[in-house]
């Protein structure tokens, strides 16, 4: 893997494409952005997750998470790893009822509908048959959750003793399987996701409780229409991903595009309130407004969830180290586990966090230059602070500074500059190494040192 001028060509491709089939308008006037893109925070990612894997699914504590192994699926097709994809396909497919139905831990009959739908959307992203998957037609098993009645007509149901769970977010991953299996029930789901679209251009995330309710639809500033990042993010997603020509929805996915954009902080993330900005919502805003051509948007969310992907090479290894390519949750989860590592506690939020931050680093901008590592002094004494500077990392790309007896970790400049951080000089009469290492290359310069 090279460090310099990297592309994901293909994975914008296959975005773009999907954004110009929608004819979807371009969002109001983005920046310039670097011209290139770097794969190598996605491939890092996918990498890290794919090991994650126990015999091609997500496993937690004994528990098979099906939910999780498809995320890790759909980000590992976002990087554009089919072998990845492919794996998780063959594990998931003969496992497929213990997911989207209860029979096997006392739900007889059931059928859970935003999981049968998150199911069929992966089934087609895998290129599987949706109609027979692990010998359950899928499509069939979600028009049958998708209600016929008013005023819910188009709403999707849960059929379980436990009760109805199914929410916004089922619905939009309902509503692109079904356009893109050619369903009937298709115009009926995707209408009441627009419903839960309210004036700002935000999506909810709950359902109206009371189905007799004569409005089922986004009523802004009630309490059960809350706005919600990620609703509103994969809502915008799954849209255009499903490839609708519908006029409205082209309008829908714009106006949310417009709110998405001004949630973004001025350093990239996204999130807020209990929360924090994290690198969940922060990789999925960044994903739909990167399908919306909102280059700039999408760039720099992906340089935020970068800096949040420890690279501890060289000098500064750390229990970390192991997994390089995962992507914390939030900054001070890499601090945290720079002593123990990701733990088996711990484990369940970073696997979670790298499937759903990951997509977004499709657009993360490459280095403008070759890594090298340079300084004004050829010499110094032992004890000396000297100032080096390091060129050619990319914007939140994250590598470590060091010499015999210290070193710094650095992270790139947004703006693709030079890094300068001063390194204290080791005793010794001889000529040091002074070694800049990023993920995947390094550079070096040597100083003169005197006692």
């Amino acid at each position: 893997m090279s460090h310099s001028l990297r592309t994901a060509g293909a994975l914008l491709a296959a975005s773009t494409l999907a954004v110009t089939v929608m004819g979807q308008p371009t969002m109001a006037a983005p920046a310039p952005a670097p011209a290139k893109t770097d794969d190598g925070a996605i491939t890092l990612a996918g990498t890290w997750l794919k090991r994650e894997l126990t015999s091609g699914l997500m496993v937690s504590d004994g528990f098979t998470d099906y939910g999780l192994s498809i995320d890790t699926g759909l980000a590992l097709d976002q990087a554009g790893d089919k072998s990845g994809v492919t794996t998780v396909n063959t594990a998931l497919q003969p496992k497929i009822n213990e997911y989207i139905a209860g029979d096997a831990f006392g739900d007889a009959g059931s059928t859970y509908a935003g999981a049968t739908a998150k199911a069929a959307t992966f089934a087609r992203v895998a290129g599987a048959n949706t109609t027979s998957y692990g010998g359950v037609n899928l499509v069939t098993r979600l028009e049958e959750r998708v209600s016929a009645t008013a005023p819910i007509t188009g709403r999707i149901e849960d059929k379980s003793s436990f009760g109805d769970f199914a929410n916004v977010i089922g619905q939009g991953y309902a509503a692109r399987a079904l356009i893109e299996a050619k369903s009937k029930r298709a115009a009926d789901a995707t209408a009441f996701l627009l419903a839960q679209q309210c004036a700002s251009g935000f999506f909810r995330e709950s359902f109206t409780k009371d189905k007799a309710a004569p409005a089922q639809g986004c009523i802004e500033g009630q309490a059960d229409s809350a706005a919600s990042l990620d609703s509103t993010a994969l809502a915008v997603v799954n849209l255009l991903e499903s490839g609708s020509r519908d006029k409205t929805v082209v309008a829908a996915v714009a106006k949310a595009g417009t709110w998405l954009a001004a949630q973004q902080k001025a350093n990239g993330a996204f999130g807020g309130g209990d929360l924090g900005v994290n690198t969940n919502s922060t990789g999925l805003a960044g994903w739909a407004l990167g399908l919306l051509k909102n280059r700039e948007a999408a760039t720099k969310a992906a340089v935020w969830v970068r800096k949040q992907q420890p690279i501890e090479k060289n000098k500064c290894r750390s229990a970390l180290t192991k997994d390089t390519g995962a992507i914390a949750y939030q900054p001070k989860d890499v601090r945290d586990a720079r002593n123990d590592g990701i733990t088996d506690k711990t484990a369940y939020q970073w696997r979670r966090a790298t499937a759903q931050a990951m997509a977004v680093l499709q657009w993360a901008p490459a280095a403008v230059d070759a890594l090298s590592v340079s300084s004004r002094r050829t010499s110094g004494e032992a004890g000396d602070k000297v100032r080096f500077k390091v060129s050619g990392l990319a914007p939140g790309e994250r590598a470590c500074l060091a010499v015999k007896g210290d070193f710094k970790r650095i992270v790139g400049k947004a703006s693709a500059g030079p890094v300068a951080r001063k390194l204290e000089l080791p005793t010794g009469n001889r000529s040091r190494i002074v070694k800049v290492k990023t993920a995947d290359t390094a550079a070096k310069t040597t100083i003169q040192v005197r006692n």
